[in-house]
């Protein structure tokens, strides 16, 4: 009898001091334009595991490469991105606040004050609506971005209206505390992607972006959000075609796990790449 209670004490010691991170589940879902204008359907599970400065991603699908694996170390700047069916990483840097400041002032700086040439109106609606989620409450936002490129872009303008709910906790999936408004230079490369620019021929430094806000700044861990995009694409006939493009991701899972060490390590028989191989 003896033997058996210190087992279970010894057993219970063990689970009690065995690691543990946090683990965010997220389920996604794209409605986006193909190649022939029509409808492409995407959906995605992404799971994050959060211990102090590290973070690791899950993705069970992206894009044409299948499975991946991201890890972030914050402490030491430095992200991974692993193929676990290639059995290769990539390694790059993580910037600092202070990095992305500096770029955006040098960005400015070779702009040489040229005006803007594409202007982002933002307007942010607090709906004062809550609603409870994972012990946490749930603020509900409404945000609807106007995206207005001049005549040298050869783009169309585009309107993006976000429905989202944040969870008033921290948001732990970046390394550093980073707003939801993009700004600058550096903050626009998002929101061009959404307006179609990127992949048009027109590269980073051509795009001069102003943002215009109107109303509040959400706070918070995103805990779900649609994303509907309507846009005008130019065939090469030249004919205008209207396009609405649809993104939405939701938490399905917040919870705290006991966790192997070794997560937050590339595997030693993963060989470094510069570019993973097809």
């Amino acid at each position: 009898m003896r033997c058996l209670f210190a087992l279970i004490l010894v057993l219970a010691s063990s689970s009690i001091q065995a690691p543990t991170a946090l683990r965010i589940k997220i389920a996604a879902h794209s409605n986006m334009p193909g190649p022939r204008h029509t409808l492409e359907t995407s959906d995605n599970t992404t799971t994050y595991y959060i211990q102090g400065p590290r973070r690791r991603s899950e993705w069970s699908r992206f894009a044409m490469l299948g499975p991946m694996v991201t890890i972030q170390r914050c402490d030491t700047h430095v992200l991974y991105t692993l193929s676990p069916k290639r059995r290769e990483y990539m390694e790059s840097s993580i910037p600092s606040l202070a990095d992305l400041e500096k770029a955006r002032e040098q960005a400015k700086q070779k702009s040489n004050d040229a005006p803007p040439n594409l202007v982002f109106e933002i307007t942010t609606v607090d709906t004062g609506e809550t609603k409870q989620a994972f012990g946490h409450t749930a603020h509900h936002y409404i945000t609807t971005t106007k995206q207005t490129p001049s005549p040298e872009l050869g783009q169309e303008p585009s309107q993006t209206v976000e429905d989202a709910w944040y969870l008033d906790m921290p948001d732990v999936m970046t390394c550093e505390p980073v707003s939801h408004r993009p700004r600058g230079f550096i903050g626009s490369t998002f929101s061009t992607r959404v307006g179609g620019l990127i992949g048009t021929g027109h590269t980073l430094p051509d795009i001069r972006p102003e943002f215009r806000y109107t109303g509040p700044e959400p706070q918070g861990l995103v805990l779900s959000s649609k994303r509907t995009t309507q846009s005008v694409h130019v065939l090469q006939t030249g004919e205008k075609q209207n396009a609405e493009s649809v993104l939405s991701h939701e938490i399905i899972e917040i919870s705290e796990v006991p966790i192997d060490p070794t997560l937050f390590e590339v595997p030693s028989d993963f060989k470094k790449v510069s570019q993973f191989t097809k």
